[in-house]
């Protein structure tokens, strides 16, 4: 009995010391405790933490903004961000610098070319000064400049020698003729002669002789001796503008634009292609040169030099427009950046011309799309 005692005692001890061991080895259960299985894993969590603990092992953003699931074994697993997320931030880097975009729109396109004018004057005249008495000598030429002269500005500095016993003569022959009361035709060559003869003997310079533009007059050596001299004189209100039109930029009734120096300062006018010959209007431009004259508006511009004529060569209404900034060259095309609701991506267009700032774009951008600027 003894024995029976002594080895039931051994084997509740052994059983008590197993038991007591394995709830030594567990830990009290807390809040947020897992227990075995899936319906256990929750015991006595409250409810809100239990909803984040679900949605985490869902696979919804957990708190670091980056998408995680539940995968083999346990594992968190992070998903790539999206290509909308991507496109996203591509967005918000080139919106929050100095990024600037513009749009396709529909304009007129217009192409221009600048072409050098010169003033001419059609209605001109050619004007001889004769010396039939004395003998003359040229001094110098006053004011040769191009410019608008008033009737009495002397052009011309001479010097005339007199014979005084030619004049002498005239004198003492006038004198027996007024003695005799000769009244005749006679009498009257003699006056004028002698007048004439008085005149060139006080003569130092030579004048206009009406108001004008003095565009020509010949110039002669110091001390060179003349019989006559020659000025051409044109109408300072008969004036147009000469531009080359070898290549047929210019016609009939064409409007352009005409800028000139005057007094250091670029002024602009307008003016209207008339005739493609100075001494008569004409609606044919066969020739190789037009001719321009400017509205009244502008006619202030003569007074400058330096002329450019601007020209329209293309002019085409309602055709869809890019700015020239916006394109760049990748591979032997030309790209431009488009702006949607994804971001920015590389798109190729086709364009039929191009001027100083403007593509006239006729295939693969459609008006109204933004564009991101490049330069």
């Amino acid at each position: 009995m003894l024995k029976i005692k002594r080895g039931k005692k051994a084997l509740i001890a052994l059983t008590l010391c197993i038991i007591m061991g394995t709830c030594a080895a567990a830990p009290a259960p807390y809040p947020g405790d897992y227990g075995k299985g899936p319906e256990d894993d929750f015991i006595g969590i409250p409810e809100k933490k239990k909803e984040e603990q679900k949605q985490d092992s869902a696979g919804v953003p957990a708190e670091n903004g980056e998408e995680q699931k539940e995968g083999a074994a346990g594992l968190t697993i992070q998903k790539e961000p999206a290509t909308e997320t991507l496109y996203l931030e591509a967005l918000n880097a080139t919106t929050s610098g100095t990024q600037k975009y513009t749009t396709v729109r529909r304009g007129d396109f217009v192409m221009e070319t600048t072409v050098a004018a010169s003033v001419i004057y059609p209605k001109q005249e050619r004007i001889r000064y004769d010396f039939p008495y004395g003998e003359t000598y040229y001094l110098e030429a006053l004011g040769l400049e191009t410019q608008n002269k008033s009737a009495g500005d002397a052009i011309v500095s001479v010097y005339v020698a007199m014979d005084e016993i030619q004049l002498a003569a005239m004198e003492r022959q006038l004198q027996r003729m007024e003695e005799r009361g000769e009244t005749g035709t006679a009498y009257e060559e003699a006056q004028k002669q002698l007048a004439e003869m008085q005149k060139a003997l006080t003569t130092t310079e030579i004048v206009m002789e009406k108001d004008g533009i003095l565009i020509e007059q010949e110039i002669l050596r110091f001390g060179t001796k003349i019989s006559s001299y020659t000025i051409v004189v044109a109408d300072p209100k008969e004036r147009l503008l000469e531009v080359p039109n070898e290549n047929k930029l210019f016609r009939f009734g064409q409007k352009v634009k005409v800028s000139a120096k005057v007094n250091g300062v670029t002024c602009t006018g307008t003016g209207t292609v008339i005739t493609a010959s100075a001494s008569m209007v004409s609606e044919e431009l066969a020739g190789t040169t037009a001719y321009i004259r400017l509205d009244e508006e502008s006619e202030y511009l003569y007074d400058g030099s330096g002329f450019s004529v601007k020209v329209e060569t293309v002019h085409m209404e309602d055709v869809l427009l890019m700015d020239l900034a916006a394109s760049y060259m990748s591979n032997g095309m030309q790209m431009v950046k488009v702006k949607d609701e994804y971001g920015l991506h590389a798109a190729g267009f086709t364009f039929g011309r191009k001027n100083a700032a403007t593509y006239w774009v006729i295939d693969g951008l459609e008006e109204g799309t933004q564009i991101l600027l490049q330069k």
